[in-house]
C-alpha cells in the first residue's frame, strides 16, 4: 500500500493536458495518481517520470476498458477518490472502431461513460468526476468548428454518411463535446445521493496537443509551430496552464460538495442552451447505457 490517502485517474495522460494535470496533482503526497494510455509500455515509462503509475486502456474498446477496471481494481492502491475523463480524438475522415461503431462518438463518449459506470461501486465517497468537455460544444460561440449534430446516441454510434468526411468528422468532434457535458449534468443529479460530484471542464483551444495527430502532415506542423503563437488571443491556453487547473477541479478541497457545474478555467459559466435539455441528457444516457449493453453482450460470444 502507498502512503497517499486517496487515487485520481486521468485518462489520456501520456500528453498535452493529461499530461500537465497529472503531473500537477502527482507533486500533491496524498495523492495516487494512474495515466492511461493505448501503449502499455510508453504509458508505465511516462508514469515513473512523474511519479505515477501507468497503464493500458483503448476507450474505443469495450473489452480494454475492463481489462483496464479489472487491473485498478487488484492494485494495491488506496482508495479511488478521482477521475479526470480526458481522452479525446478528433479525426479528419470517418473512421470506426473494430466493432463498428464511429469512432468520436464511441471513445470520447460511450467509452468514457462506460468506465465512469465500470467503476461506482468501487469510488470511496466523498469522489469526484471530471469530464473534459470543449466551447466547441455551444453553436454560439465563434469556435471555427462544425455546430454539433442533433441525433439519437444510436445514430452517433451508426452514422449514414451524410456531409463531407473532412466537415462531418468534426462535427462528430463538436457533439462528443456536447456529449460529454449532457452527461456530466445528468450524472450530477444521478450520482449526488452518492455523494459522487460531477463536473465538466472546458480546458480552451490549446494548440500543441495531440488532437491534430490525424491531420495532414502540413496540418499538424502547423498546429505544432504556427499555431503555438495564438495563445495571445483570448480562450486559447497552454497544456500547462488548463493541466494545472484541471488538477485543481479533480483535486481541492474548495469544490468539495460541489456538481454539475461547467468550469472555464477555474470559474462556472453557463454552457450551450442545449446542454441544459434534461429529456435529452436523459434520452442520450438511456441509449448510451443500451449500447454499451450490446456491446458487452457482443464481447461475452
Amino acid at each position: 500500500m502507498t502512503s497517499s490517502d486517496r487515487t485520481i485517474v486521468v485518462t489520456g495522460g501520456t500528453s498535452g493536458l493529461g499530461y500537465e494535470c497529472a503531473k500537477n496533482l502527482a507533486l500533491d503526497p496524498r495523492n495516487t495518481v494512474v495515466i492511461t494510455g493505448r501503449d502499455a509500455t510508453r504509458t508505465q515509462n511516462l508514469a515513473a517520470e512523474i511519479g505515477a503509475h501507468g497503464m493500458a486502456l483503448d476507450l474505443s474498446s469495450r473489452p480494454s476498458v475492463g481489462a483496464f477496471v479489472d487491473e485498478l481494481v487488484a492494485a494495491d492502491l488506496p482508495p479511488l477518490f478521482g477521475l479526470v475523463c480526458n481522452a479525446g480524438v478528433q479525426f479528419t475522415r470517418r473512421t470506426r472502431t473494430v466493432d463498428g461503431l464511429e469512432a468520436t462518438f464511441a471513445t470520447n463518449h460511450l467509452g468514457h461513460l462506460g468506465l465512469i459506470l465500470d467503476l461506482l461501486d468501487h469510488f470511496t465517497a466523498p469522489a469526484r468526476v471530471v469530464m473534459v468537455s470543449s466551447g466547441t460544444h455551444d453553436p454560439d460561440q465563434f469556435t471555427g468548428m462544425p455546430h454539433p449534430l442533433h441525433a439519437t446516441a444510436r445514430e452517433l454510434a451508426y452514422p449514414p454518411p451524410t456531409e463531407s468526411a473532412q466537415r462531418d468528422a468534426r462535427r462528430r468532434y463538436t457533439t462528443s463535446k456536447l456529449a460529454n457535458l449532457q452527461t456530466a449534468y445528468h450524472l450530477a443529479r444521478e450520482l449526488a445521493p452518492r455523494d459522487i460530484m460531477v463536473n465538466a471542464f472546458d480546458p480552451g483551444l490549446m494548440p500543441g496537443t495531440g488532437l491534430a495527430r490525424d491531420a495532414s502532415s502540413f496540418q499538424q506542423l502547423a498546429w505544432k509551430t504556427i499555431a503555438r503563437a495564438l495563445v495571445v488571443l483570448p480562450g486559447v491556453r497552454t497544456p500547462r496552464g488548463s493541466g494545472a487547473d484541471l488538477a485543481w477541479l479533480v483535486a481541492t478541497p474548495e469544490r468539495e460538495g460541489i456538481t454539475g457545474q461547467y468550469l472555464v478555467r477555474r470559474t462556472p459559466v453557463r454552457s450551450s442552451v442545449a446542454s441544459y435539455d434534461e429529456p435529452a441528457q436523459q434520452a442520450l444516457y438511456r441509449d448510451s447505457v443500451e449500447l454499451l449493453a450490446e456491446l458487452d453482450a457482443r464481447a461475452s460470444r
